[in-house]
């Protein structure tokens, strides 16, 4: 069953972008719909491919989870933001479509980045220069999980 799915997701089109797997590929101007990634589904995603016995899964899981920080490390030195979504082409820009704008600093976009920095931190890089940024960002998450904490109680 875990190859079945692994040769879905290759040979489906999701993985051809450089920001996560879009929720579909179907371009509705939804929310739910492409180009937007939301947090909980990659999690889901990662955590399938790195539990299959699979080496080339498991290395899926890895590239996702690199995808996936990369996103929101860029978004937040853009933005000193986290969102609720993401856009899977835009480089840390924030996902959109539906009937509201796009929340910020939101929890499960925290909880799903410090998960992967808990699982993979040892191997995540920046991408410039090949140099970890486990540290960097998990402060930065810190920060802004801090910030975002105080503003509610402002």
């Amino acid at each position: 069953m875990g190859q079945k799915a692994l040769h879905y997701l290759q040979t489906s089109g999701g993985l051809a972008f450089p920001n996560g797997v879009p929720t579909s590929l179907v371009d509705s101007g939804q929310q739910w719909d492409y180009p937007n990634a939301w947090p909980p589904l990659q999690h889901i995603l990662i955590q399938g491919l790195s539990s299959l016995p699979s080496q080339e899964a498991r290395e899926l899981g890895f590239d996702l989870a690199q995808r996936w920080i990369r996103t929101n490390w860029l978004a937040y030195v853009k933005y000193e933001a986290m969102f609720e979504k993401y856009n899977v082409n835009g480089d840390g820009k924030p996902g959109g479509g539906g009937e509201y704008e796009v929340q910020l600093g939101f929890g499960w976009t925290n909880g799903v980045a410090l998960q992967l920095l808990s699982q993979y931190g040892d191997r995540l890089t920046s991408g410039s220069n090949g140099n970890s940024f486990t540290s960097c960002l998990s402060i930065s998450v810190s920060v802004a999980l801090l910030c975002s904490a105080q503003t509610l109680f402002l």
